[in-house]
């Protein structure tokens, strides 16, 4: 029970709003780049389940996304999203979270946190990264993994954020610049990082970050500085990470006992690089998280947590997180406090 005597909120659980989606093609004049860009909102609406395919804007990408799904192993991508396409808003003013893809992924690659976040009462925007996205990849012209790469991934988080901000994706969709978070998943962890890093301080700055599955400062992607991120922060990691593999994993501990204010740390036990993703296994370079493999420390065989499993406790960590740093509530900290507890992850704070 809160204060009020009401029950507390339970974020491994959607929350009290159907999520809502939005697909806004968008031309950022000053860079002449043409960016798709995603937002999930909260709305009263209720949902039905339709293809996860049906979020692929090119009918010739969607045709050969079709048929990723019908060859991915069973059980290991989403095949479905529960958003409600443009529906209505709930009434509110909503907290904004601006989130990042992987490399070579998509901008749905955790649809599943972002729709976790908007039945929790945020608006989560994701732009396709041009250029470095699965169907770049997948015509041989994907980006390098470089730090140009990420000073152009950083402009189009920023102006995905500026137009939410702005009110210009969806119509009739209130935001609060005042209360503001950045969520990235590998490279695109090093992109919320870096994005947040440039930003505190500034007028409607992201006030907290989570990164997943990458250290934001580390010696392949320079740029960001621990000592810079004086906000609260979520690390998550995953214990048998191949694409980071463990020494990737020690810097993802070793930047959270240098962040420099409140900050945790959660890692997901035999969960793979991709456990967290929607995409996970759509093709082999993304098998990692999905089925059977071997141990990064001992090369012992061992099965991935399941998928669904996967991105439910990430989905979860990231409600609780930002509702506890980003709305404020000292109830989601709670949460977060018994969450260190549940035996499928290992955490701390500091």
């Amino acid at each position: 029970m809160d204060d009020t005597g009401a029950p507390a909120a339970d974020y491994s659980l959607p929350g009290p709003w159907k999520p809502a989606r939005h697909t806004a093609l968008v031309t950022d004049t000053d860079r002449d780049r043409a960016l798709t860009i995603e937002t999930w909102y909260p709305t009263d609406t209720a949902s039905g389940e339709s293809s996860i395919s049906d979020m692929v804007v090119s009918e010739t990408d969607r045709v050969t996304y079709d048929g990723l799904l019908e060859t991915a192993p069973a059980g290991c991508p989403s095949l479905t999203t529960t958003s409600a396409v443009d529906a209505t808003p709930a009434s509110g003013t909503w907290p904004v979270i601006a989130m990042s893809h992987c490399y070579n992924c998509t901008r749905f690659s955790t649809a599943s946190v972002a729709e976790r976040l908007a039945s929790w009462g945020f608006v989560a925007v994701s732009p396709d990264h041009a250029g470095n996205t699965l169907f770049d990849e997948l015509a041989g012209s994907s980006l390098p993994l470089d730090t140009d790469t990420l000073a152009l991934r950083e402009a189009d988080l920023e102006f995905a954020l500026d137009r939410t901000l702005a009110g210009e994706l969806v119509d009739g969709l209130p935001v609060d610049g005042d209360h503001v978070g950045t969520y990235g998943h590998s490279f695109g962890a090093v992109t919320a990082a870096i994005v947040l890093q440039d930003r505190l301080g500034a007028e409607s700055a992201p006030i907290a970050g989570m990164f997943v599955a990458a250290p934001p400062e580390n010696p392949l992607l320079p740029g960001v500085s621990m000592s810079n991120l004086d906000a609260p922060l979520m690390f998550e990691s995953m214990s048998e990470d191949h694409s980071v593999g463990e020494a990737g994993n020690i810097l993802i501990e070793n930047n959270f006992n240098a962040a420099p204010s409140t900050a945790w740390w959660f890692e997901i036990v035999d969960a793979g690089h991709l456990s967290p993703s929607d995409i996970v296994a759509i093709t082999p370079d993304f098998m990692p998280g999905c089925g059977d493999d071997t141990r990064e420390s001992t090369g012992e065989a061992f099965t991935y947590i399941d998928p669904v499993e996967g991105r439910a406790l990430s989905a979860s960590l990231a409600a609780g997180f930002f509702s506890a740093y980003v709305k404020g509530d000292a109830g989601a900290v709670d949460w977060l406090r018994t969450a260190m507890d549940d035996e499928r992850m290992t955490a701390e704070t500091r």
